[in-house]
């Protein structure tokens, strides 16, 4: 729901580059669309931790090949990454 509103908001576009400034506009879409990317980051306290960390620890405990194992752990750190690229481009506090 909060990606709707932000893309709404900017006019229709998916671009996150033209997310500047959008916690002046709408403040409460913006914080809940961190605290929600910060649970699929994977953030202790906060829901996707705990999921993400039993189906890492899941997949690591049990026999796969070197290829799978690289594959889900690398998908997982693009996650992370991709969303603090979010954070970086739609701040908090100006």
């Amino acid at each position: 729901m909060c990606a709707g509103g932000v893309i709404q908001s900017i006019g229709d576009s998916q671009d996150i580059r033209s997310t500047g400034g959008l916690s002046i506009y709408i403040p409460f879409t913006s914080s809940s669309l961190m605290v929600f990317n910060f649970a699929l980051c994977g953030v202790p306290f906060l829901a996707g931790f705990y999921s993400k960390d039993y189906i890492l620890e899941i997949f690591s405990m049990r026999y796969m090949n070197i290829f799978g194992f690289l594959l889900l752990f690398v998908s997982t750190d693009l996650k992370v990454c991709y969303s603090f690229r979010l954070f970086y481009y739609i701040p908090l506090f100006q």
